[in-house]
């Protein structure tokens, strides 16, 4: 068995879009450790009493949600085409969940700074807009400890440099949002804030993240 610094690690790119949105960040996992193994790679497996293969997501994606540049590492105990490995794990992929590219990870999960994300809502543009006119914008946010805490999204909005569009059926926002270890906003509560000046509830919309940044505002590679 080599040593762990021989392993090498590789990031795959995938997409998590349409009925894969409602598999749960565990389930994920899961379900990529069953890739993997049928897919037949060389994977480095985990020592110990309950030995599996070494899976790590960066930056985990909220529940209802699809993705379009979502990672996965995995340790692999030997070198091998990185094309065949992503054309393999495609093969054994369910519906919804497609790689689009592996390559040797350059960058650590810890300099994921930001997200891109592209929101479907069934409103009109003016009400978003009037929602970032606020001088504060506040809700509720819960933290690691399971409790609440007021937060002001109104700093994170005004960096975001938001775009809304009208659409057929409401409007498409466009932002980007803290995504680190230390700080994230997740676009739900952007929702809950605008529920609160629609003064309606359960507002309709769809999000879609295009794409995790690090501090550089470059993509995640």
């Amino acid at each position: 068995m080599n040593d762990v610094k021989d392993f090498r690690t590789v990031r795959v790119t995938f997409r998590k879009l349409g009925r894969a949105r409602y598999i749960s960040h565990l389930d994920l996992n899961r379900t990529m450790t069953r890739a993997v193994r049928r897919a037949g790679l060389p994977i480095w497996y985990t020592e110990g009493f309950n030995r599996h293969p070494y899976l790590t997501f960066a930056s985990p994606l909220s529940l209802g949600f699809e993705g379009e540049r979502e990672t996965m590492d995995i340790r692999l105990e030997q070198e091998m085409d990185l094309d065949e490995l992503a054309t393999r794990l495609n093969a054994v992929m369910p519906e919804g969940l497609e790689v689009i590219g592996a390559a040797w990870a350059v960058k650590k999960a810890g300099e994921v700074d930001r997200a891109v994300y592209r929101v479907e809502i069934a409103c009109p543009a003016e009400s978003v807009r009037t929602l970032f006119q606020k001088d504060e914008i506040l809700v509720q946010k819960r933290t690691k400890k399971k409790d609440y805490k007021t937060v002001d999204l109104k700093p994170a909005l005004a960096i975001s440099n938001p775009t809304v569009t009208e659409t057929e059926n409401g409007c498409v926002l466009e932002l980007t949002l803290p995504c680190s270890s230390t700080d994230t906003v997740n676009p739900s509560l952007v929702m809950t804030a605008l529920e609160s000046v629609l003064e309606t509830a359960p507002l309709v919309y769809t999000v879609r993240r295009l794409a995790v940044l690090d501090k550089d505002s470059e993509i995640f590679a």
